[in-house]
């Protein structure tokens, strides 16, 4: 197996947007934001944290290598598949089928409203039961608030996969990247770095 990063990101990438196209075909339907979701948070999660664990693995195999070495296999290698993936995903969700865009936007802002008014009602009960009628007035404020900016994204038909909402994303995946690296690199490395 090869020993450069670029290499096993591409591979990375490869099974990421396999992933992306199996979830596409086979489960877009009344439950595709969920589906993503699930997909995103478990699938994706075991597969980077494989692929980066794989490519620092094989880097050492046979040699001694030191901590930024390690930690600049593992970053560089989900790195190349984290971004080849997200402009991969941009481009396909914006330019080649908008109707799956569109879905997934409405079921994410659906998503949220009906977390919402789960959660108000949870807290209604509780705050019905206290003393203090002003934490009613301020739920009931809350949650009109927060609701009526749910419909108005609704409404206007917000794209959540613009480039500026996906670039806000894709940082959270870079921190995701940076603390994994550093964990893996940590685990891997086996000579100090001035012996």
């Amino acid at each position: 197996m090869t020993k450069n990063p670029v290499t096993i990101g591409f591979i990375l990438y490869a099974l990421t947007m396999l992933a992306f196209f199996i979830v596409y075909y086979f489960f877009a339907n009344a439950n595709y934001f969920e589906t993503t979701m699930q997909v995103n948070a478990f699938g994706m999660t075991f597969l980077y944290v494989l692929a980066g664990f794989a490519s620092t693995y094989w880097l050492r195999v046979g040699t001694l290598i030191t901590y930024p070495q390690a930690f600049k296999q593992t970053f560089l290698t989900l790195f190349t598949g984290g971004v080849l993936s997200m402009f991969s995903i941009f481009a396909f969700l914006n330019y080649v089928d908008t109707d799956a865009r569109d879905l997934l936007n409405h079921q994410y802002i659906q998503t949220e409203l009906d977390n919402l008014d789960e959660s108000y009602a949870k807290l209604k009960v509780e705050a019905a039961n206290q003393k203090d009628r002003t934490k009613v007035k301020d739920l009931e404020e809350n949650y009109t608030g927060a609701k009526l900016a749910r419909e108005a994204a609704l409404k206007e038909n917000r794209n959540y996969f613009s480039f500026k909402f996906m670039s806000a994303v894709f940082g959270g995946f870079l921190l995701f990247y940076l603390l994994l690296s550093i964990i893996i690199a940590g685990f891997l490395k086996n000579k100090k770095r001035y012996e």
